[in-house]
C-alpha cells in the first residue's frame, strides 16, 4: 500500500503484511485491536525521538529547549497543545528561525482533532519536502502529537493505520486516546474510498491524456481557440504592441503575482480590463475555486462590444488552458472530452493531472445537473434556454423552481 518502515533491528512479518492488506481492502481495525497493538510496545520514550527521517516526536520540555532544537537542526515545529497551560510555543517564541504551526487541541476523547489532520500533514510534508527537520509535540508527546504524525503517514505515505502505529512504535512509545483512535479509523476509511476513486479516475485521466497527445500542433506564443478567445504565454501578455495588433480588450492572467508574471491592472492601464488568478501549476492547487469567476469574466468580455480575451499563464499550456476548458463546459455545454478535442485542434495544451481531475469532477457535476430537466431545454426558446443554463451554473434553486413550474409537459 505504501512504503514500509524498516529499521536495522526490526523486520516486517508475514502477519503484518496481511494486516496491511486487510486494511487496504476496507477491513479497518477495531479500537480494541488498535489498543492491543499500542499496549504491546515497550513503554520507553525520551524527550524527543526521530520516528521518521527528519521527523521528530516529543514533549513540551523539549519544545522549550531552543538550543536543543537548534542542535537537532529543527526548522519547523507543530505544537498540538497550542495555547494550553504552561505551553510557551508560538511564532514569537521561536522567532524567524523556525516556522511554527499551532493546533489548540485538548487531550480528551471528546475533542475533534480530525479537522487538523490534513492541514498538519500538509505542513509536515512541505517542511520535509523543503529539506527541513520538523518537531511535532504536545505535553507528553504520546497522544495528540502522535495522532497527527500517524495521520501524516496515512495521508502522505499511504500507510494503513496499523502500519503507521507499528512504524512509530519502533522509535517511540505512543498511545493516542480512544477518541483520536476513532477519528484515525474514520480517516483511514475516507482515504481508502478516496484512493479507490482515484484509481478509477486515473483510467479516465489517461484516456483524456490520449486526446491531448493526439495534438500535432507546435506550441506557439498565442492561438485563437474560440471566436475572439485566445490562449497564450506570458511573453505575449506583456507585449502591449502584440496585444494591440490582436485587438485584445480583456486579459485573464492565471499566473497572477507568480515569478515571471508582472501583469496587473496598473500595467495595462485603460487599454485592457484585467483579471488575475494566483494559480499554481501544481498537483495540489484547487483551480476549481476560480472556474466560475473566470468563466463569468470571459463571458462578459466576449459579450461586450468588440471584446477579445487573452487567457494566459506562463506557458499557456496548463493553467490558462484549464480555465478556457471550464468556460467551454460551463457556457457552451461542451463535455470535457469534446472541449479537449476542440481546443487541441487550435493549440497544443496539456493541463496537469490535478487540473484534469478537477475538470472531470466539473464534467460529472454538470452532467448530473443537466439531467434534472432536459425537456426544458428542448421546449423553451433560446433566451429561456440561456436563462435556465445560467440558473444551473449559478445553482439558483429559486430560479430553477420558477422555470420548472412555468412549464407544462405533454
Amino acid at each position: 500500500m505504501g512504503e514500509k518502515c524498516v529499521t536495522e533491528d526490526s523486520k516486517w512479518t508475514d502477519t503484518e503484511e496481511k494486516e496491511e492488506h486487510m486494511c487496504s481492502t476496507g477491513e479497518t481495525p477495531t479500537l480494541h485491536e488498535l489498543e492491543e497493538i499500542l499496549h504491546s510496545a515497550p513503554r520507553s520514550c525520551h524527550h524527543v525521538d526521530e520516528v521518521w527521517p527528519s521527523l521528530f516526536l516529543g514533549d513540551m520540555f523539549m519544545s522549550h529547549d531552543k538550543f536543543g532544537l537548534w542542535q537537532l537542526g529543527i526548522t519547523h515545529v507543530v505544537n498540538a497543545s497550542h495555547g494550553k497551560l504552561c505551553c510557551k510555543g508560538s511564532d514569537d517564541f521561536y522567532g524567524t528561525t523556525v516556522k511554527y504551526y499551532g493546533v489548540p487541541a485538548n487531550d480528551l476523547p471528546t475533542f475533534d482533532l480530525s479537522p487538523f489532520f490534513h492541514p498538519a500533514a500538509e505542513f509536515i510534508h512541505l517542511a520535509l519536502s523543503s529539506g527541513g527537520k520538523i518537531f511535532v509535540h504536545c505535553a507528553v508527546g504520546v497522544s495528540r502529537s502522535a495522532a497527527l504524525v500517524l495521520a501524516y503517514l496515512m495521508i502522505h505515505h499511504g500507510f494503513s493505520l496499523r502500519s503507521s502505529i507499528r512504524c512509530v512504535q519502533q522509535k517511540r512509545w505512543i498511545f493516542p486516546n480512544r477518541g483520536f483512535l476513532r477519528q484515525l479509523v474514520d480517516l483511514e476509511q475516507t482515504l481508502i474510498m478516496s484512493r479507490n476513486g482515484q484509481r478509477q479516475n486515473l483510467v479516465v485521466i489517461k484516456e483524456l491524456e490520449l486526446i491531448l497527445d493526439s495534438c500535432t500542433l507546435e506550441l506557439t506564443p498565442v492561438d485563437e481557440v474560440w471566436p475572439n478567445l485566445y490562449i497564450g504565454n506570458v511573453a505575449v501578455a506583456q507585449n502591449k504592441n502584440r496585444l494591440h495588433k490582436l485587438s485584445i480588450t480583456h486579459v485573464l492572467n492565471a499566473a497572477h503575482s507568480k515569478q515571471g508574471s508582472i501583469g496587473d491592472q496598473s500595467f495595462y492601464g485603460s487599454t485592457c480590463v484585467y483579471f488575475g488568478i494566483p494559480a499554481e501549476d501544481s498537483d495540489h492547487f484547487d483551480l476549481s475555486q476560480y472556474f466560475k469567476s473566470a468563466t463569468d469574466f470571459i463571458h462578459k468580455a466576449l459579450k461586450s462590444k468588440d471584446g477579445k480575451v487573452l487567457v494566459h499563464c506562463i506557458m499557456g499550456v496548463s493553467r490558462s488552458a484549464t480555465l478556457v476548458l471550464a468556460y467551454l463546459m460551463l457556457r457552451h455545454r461542451f463535455s470535457l472530452r469534446d472541449a479537449l478535442r476542440h481546443v487541441v485542434k487550435k493549440r497544443a495544451i496539456y493541463p496537469n493531472r490535478n487540473f484534469l481531475t478537477l475538470l472531470l469532477k466539473l464534467d460529472e457535476e454538470l452532467t448530473q445537473k443537466r439531467m434534472l430537466c432536459p425537456l426544458v431545454l428542448l421546449q423553451c426558446d433560446v433566451q429561456c434556454s440561456e436563462l435556465f443554463q445560467e440558473a444551473v451554473i449559478r445553482q439558483d434553486a429559486a430560479l430553477l423552481l420558477h422555470m420548472l413550474n412555468s412549464f407544462h409537459y405533454s
